[in-house]
């Protein structure tokens, strides 16, 4: 199963009787924090597939090599026995689209998606799994069926087939095709991996949620797959609105009978029929009341260069109303919709996706507002911020610099602080620290002659924060609005010093006098030079240095110290040494 949050303390606690987990790359790869942690402990018990969504690896923007990178150093942290990600893209034109974007079954997408791949591989020294994906439209210029395409780009690449039975049987509905023949396409030697999940149904199409459970026909299908090509490490999916693990269990539990039932039965075994058709008798009676789906002509349809399909899309799911004419000539009719009014599938998902990054990070901000506008926040947001990062949740870290000159704000001026706050809190959650090399000892072995040239470094999950505004205590209270609203806000300053104590984020207040010397000796300072800077500012007639250096010191907020070359004589204005 999918390794979540929500079941870390079920996972550690007991240690359930799970083959194996899947983890999201996105998810572990830029952090140092507790998600890493609870993955190496994971990893030491049991096998781990790595699983990405943020690869985009059909994108004609250059390969991110940052991302390559850091994903190379996960592989090399947990040995994973997969790694994969999904056969689409995901932004273009430097910006993120945050979703698993649909391609063309072209010549050129597929040579495109080919040659990517392999640098790809060669990149990570590894092979790689590509997964189907679930779409909701299609484009009039295709000259081949998706599993055509995907198979193609298998055996060209060298990369193996991650095939979700869920995405063939929501394209199956949505784009009037049997999935039977889409099994029967492709090449099983391939299929590194199966996945399972659960969708809704939308009415005019259905919608890959991973909210429910595996209906009927995406099981029955699981069956003929394992008929036709023997049992398959095989992961059950479900990432949205998220049930008690034993319910997911429950789910593998129903996975896992069918796999054993197909152990110890050849390969070579005869192929099973869906009943009924590929869909219940609604949505049988649905598609076929649409009429035909695709043009068979596409020599004749409107051809377009990938990278110019590309922009189209995404200056639609940004939110302008332009090129509907293009849209519409590249992309077939779905349902009842046109090509371009069905992209507002996606179009709606960026702001959706935005809003649950903020959620994620900003906890005492949405406490702060109703519902209803909190919701309006997020949309402006989201219409005015793209993203530029891979990773969905760093979408948010703007919110600051846009409350700053917001509507909101003029209603409630410390927003910007509380979000600034939050922030930090989520950078040191997530910060990769450095290991400790200096201790109560070493600090009182530093000579007297030194002290004035020592460099202290503090660990990269050490922030401070200075705030006319109380943060620290709305965010204490965030979970109980009858003491948040006891908060005197005028007048009550604080400054907080942020640090994590092995997966724990610690905050305290401090003084302005302790939080100056803390970021002038962030900024590389010397530790004479920065007493010197905070003596012409105190107003303290005697600073308590050395209390401080050893509470610093006891919670492991710094690192390291070395000493610069000599400099002039320091002064002891007002300071003491340590």
């Amino acid at each position: 199963m999918g390794l979540r949050s929500q079941h870390y303390p079920t996972v550690t606690g007991s240690w359930p009787k799970v083959d194996w987990f899947e983890a999201i790359s996105e998810n572990y790869m830029d952090t140092g924090g507790r998600p890493l942690h609870i993955l190496e402990k994971v990893r030491q018990r049991y096998p781990v597939a790595l699983h990405g969504t943020a690869l985009s690896i059909g994108s004609v923007d250059p390969l991110n090599l940052n991302y390559l990178a850091r994903l190379k150093a996960l592989i090399g942290r947990i040995d994973p026995f997969i790694v994969s990600d999904h056969l689409c893209w995901a932004g273009t034109e430097g910006e993120q689209l945050h979703d698993l974007l649909p391609l063309p079954f072209t010549e050129e997408a597929l040579g495109h998606v080919v040659s990517r791949v392999g640098q790809v591989q060669e990149t990570l020294g590894r092979r790689i799994l590509l997964e189907n994906v679930s779409t909701y439209v299609t484009f009039r210029h295709s000259t081949m069926p998706e599993w055509e395409f995907l198979s193609e780009v298998s055996k060209r690449s060298g990369c193996g087939i991650l095939l979700d039975l869920n995405n063939i049987y929501v394209n199956a509905v949505n784009h009037r095709f049997d999935p039977l023949e889409y099994l029967r396409a492709i090449p099983g030697e391939r299929i590194g991996q199966i996945h399972l999940a659960g969708h809704t149904d939308k009415g005019d199409f259905l919608f890959d949620t991973h909210s429910r459970p595996i209906i009927d026909k995406v099981w029955a299908l699981y069956e003929e797959a394992l008929r036709r090509w023997g049992p398959i490490s095989t992961l059950v999916e479900w990432d949205d609105d998220i049930p008690p693990f034993e319910e997911l269990n429950a789910e593998v539990e129903r996975a896992k009978v069918i796999y054993r039932r197909h152990e110890v039965r050849s390969r070579e075994s005869g192929v099973a029929h869906l009943p009924d058709g590929q869909g219940s008798k609604s949505e049988n009676d649905r598609a076929s009341s649409l009429g035909p789906l695709t043009s068979n002509n596409a020599s004749s349809a409107f051809q377009i260069p990938l990278a110019e399909a590309q922009s189209l899309f995404k200056t639609r799911i940004r939110g302008s109303g332009e090129k509907q004419k293009e849209l519409d000539l590249l992309l077939n009719p779905q349902g009842h919709a046109t090509g371009n009014e069905r992209l507002e599938v996606y179009a709606e998902g960026y702001p959706a996706r935005v809003r649950e990054s903020i959620i994620e990070v900003y906890e005492t901000l949405r406490a702060a507002f109703d519902e209803d506008t909190f919701e309006t926040l997020c949309l402006e947001y989201a219409a005015r911020h793209g993203a530029d990062d891979y990773n969905l949740n760093h979408a948010g870290k703007d919110l600051e610099e846009f409350l700053k000159n917001s509507r909101f704000s003029k209603k409630a001026p410390f927003l910007p602080d509380l979000a600034k706050f939050e922030w930090a809190l989520w950078e040191v959650f997530h910060a990769v620290d450095t290991e400790n090399t200096l201790t109560k000892d070493g600090l009182e072995g530093i000579s007297s002659e030194d002290w004035e040239r020592c460099v202290f470094h503090f660990k990269p999950s050490v922030r401070t924060l200075a705030s006319e505004w109380p943060v620290l205590d709305l965010w204490k209270s965030r979970r109980d609005k009858a003491a948040s609203a006891k908060i005197t806000l005028e007048g009550n300053p604080q400054n907080v010093l942020i640090s994590r104590l092995s997966d724990q984020v610690r905050c305290e207040l401090m003084s302005s006098d302790e939080r100056r010397l803390v970021e002038t000796l962030l900024a590389g300072e010397t530790l004479g030079a920065a007493c010197e800077e905070l003596a012409e500012v105190s107003e303290a007639e005697e600073l308590p240095i050395a209390s401080w250096f050893h509470g610093w010191i006891r919670d492991g907020l710094i690192s390291r110290c070395e000493f610069a070359e000599k400099s002039s004589a320091y002064r002891q204005t007002g300071a003491a040494s340590p």
